[in-house]
C-alpha cells in the first residue's frame, strides 16, 4: 500500500507531502493542482520503467509540457533544474521508501531526453555494495545483482504498473482507440476484451450491481464479432460489447457499445477496474462523475470503496461533483478526502478533510457542507 508522496518542483506544486490512504478522493478548484498530484506519481512510474520519454509518459496518462513547463516556475524563484518525488510503501511491518530525482538536458524544446539520475545512482551503489560486502567471482556476482534487481522488480511493481485513466466515451463504444495499455486503456479502451475473458464467479459478482442500470437486462460480449453483420455497429465500432434492454421487443432489444448511453459505459468500466486481478493495484481516476447523474456517482462511490478493500485495490481520485462526496465514510480511516488548494504564492497545497471522530455520518451530508463553502474547494473570486 502506498501510504505517502512527495513532490518538489513539478508543475504548480513547489513542495508537497500527502499521507493516503486506500481511497483518497481529491476536491478543489479548477486548476488548483489536482491532476498534478497524480500526474507526478505518473511520470515516477515512467522513470522506474525507464519511459521517460513522450510516448512513455502519455501511455501513464499524463498531459505532456515542454521541460520548461514542467519544472515548477514561480515569480521570485529561480527555477530549480531537477524534479524531486518519493514514495514510501508500507511491506509488511516495514517502510519502504523509493525516490527519482529527474532532469534532462533539454529544457526549452518540445524533445524530451528526461532521466532519472537517482536511479542510476542507486544502481551504482548496488553493485558497490556486493563487492565490498564479499569478494566473489564475476559470474556470481551478475547472479547476485541480478537477484537484487528481481526483488526490487516485485517491489517496484505497483508503482510500475500506476497509469491514469480519464475515460472519453468514444473510446469506451470502440470508436477510436489511442491507449495500447491492458487490459484496460487509459481512455476506456478494451472493456469488451476484459469482460471477455471474465471467469463465472467474476460476472456473477458483477451481475450483483446489475440495479445501477434499471434498463439492464443482460451484457453480452460477441467473441466471434458475428453480430457486426446484423447492422447494429453502423459507424464500425471496434468494440465486440453489447446490451439488451428488458423493456424493448425481444426482436429489436440488443443493442452495441457504440449505440449505449454514456452512463452504462462508464459505470461498467469503474466495476470491471476495481473488480478484476488483472488491472493494477494503485490507478488513479481524473473526473470519475463524468457523464454520471449525481445519484448514481453516490452510490457508485459506496461501492467502489467496497470492491476496493475486497480487491485489495488502492485509488486516487479527482471530482467536481458533490454527490461523489455523499459515498465516503470519512470514519474509515482508509477512506481519505483532500482539498487541493493554491496558497497565496501559487504553491498547489494538500490539507485533509476529516470528521470529528464522535459524528454520526447520517447525520452529515458532505456535498451540502462542500456547496455551502464549509470544507474549501471553492472559487472565492465571485
Amino acid at each position: 500500500m502506498l501510504k505517502k508522496l512527495q513532490v518538489q518542483n513539478f508543475k504548480s506544486i513547489w513542495e508537497e507531502s500527502i499521507e493516503l490512504g486506500q481511497i483518497n478522493v481529491f476536491i478543489g478548484e479548477n486548476g488548483s493542482g489536482k491532476s498534478n498530484l497524480l500526474e507526478a506519481l505518473a511520470v515516477m512510474s515512467a522513470a522506474k520503467q525507464e519511459r521517460l520519454d513522450i510516448e512513455g509518459l502519455y501511455s501513464k496518462g499524463v498531459r505532456i509540457a515542454k521541460p520548461s513547463l514542467t519544472f515548477s516556475s514561480f515569480n521570485h524563484h529561480k527555477q530549480k533544474p531537477q524534479i524531486e518525488i518519493s514514495v514510501v510503501f508500507q511491506q509488511g511491518e516495514k517502510p519502504i521508501t523509493i525516490k527519482s530525482v529527474l532532469e534532462t538536458d533539454n529544457t526549452e524544446g518540445y524533445l524530451f531526453n528526461w532521466k532519472d539520475i537517482y536511479e542510476q545512482q542507486e544502481q551504482k551503489d548496488e553493485q558497490l555494495q556486493i563487492l565490498a560486502e564479499r569478494v566473489v567471482p564475476l559470474d556470481a556476482f551478475w547472479k547476485l545483482l541480478e537477484q537484487q534487481r528481481e526483488n526490487k522488480a516485485i517491489l517496484y511493481k505497483p508503482l510500475k504498473e500506476y497509469l491514469i485513466y480519464n475515460l472519453d466515451t468514444k473510446a469506451l463504444r470502440g470508436l477510436y482507440s489511442e491507449s495500447k495499455k491492458t487490459p484496460l486503456g487509459i481512455n476506456g479502451e478494451n472493456l469488451d476484451i476484459l469482460l471477455a475473458n471474465f471467469s463465472e464467479p467474476e460476472f456473477v459478482q458483477l451481475q450483483k450491481y446489475a440495479y445501477f442500470i434499471n434498463w439492464l437486462d443482460e451484457i453480452m460480449v460477441d467473441t466471434e464479432d458475428l453480430m457486426k453483420f446484423s447492422h447494429l455497429k453502423p459507424s464500425r465500432s471496434t468494440s465486440k460489447l453489447y446490451f439488451k434492454d428488458k423493456f424493448m421487443m425481444k426482436q429489436a432489444n440488443i443493442f452495441s457499445a457504440e449505440n449505449a448511453n454514456e452512463g452504462v459505459l462508464h459505470i461498467l468500466f469503474y466495476l470491471v477496474l476495481f473488480m478484476s486481478p488483472k488491472t493494477p493495484a494503485l490507478f488513479a481516476i481524473d473526473n470519475i462523475e463524468s457523464h454520471l447523474n449525481p445519484h448514481l456517482c453516490t452510490e457508485l462511490m459506496r461501492v467502489i470503496c467496497k470492491l476496493a478493500k475486497a480487491s485489495n485495490k488502492q485509488a486516487l481520485i479527482t471530482t467536481h461533483n458533490p454527490a461523489i462526496l455523499d459515498g465516503l465514510n470519512l470514519n474509515d480511516d482508509e477512506i481519505r478526502l483532500f482539498e487541493i488548494y493554491r496558497n497565496d504564492e501559487g504553491y498547489t497545497k494538500t490539507r485533509r478533510i476529516q470528521l470529528n471522530p464522535e459524528t454520526k455520518p447520517k447525520k452529515i451530508k458532505l456535498s451540502e457542507l462542500w456547496m455551502r463553502g464549509y470544507l474549501g474547494a471553492i472559487s472565492k473570486q465571485f
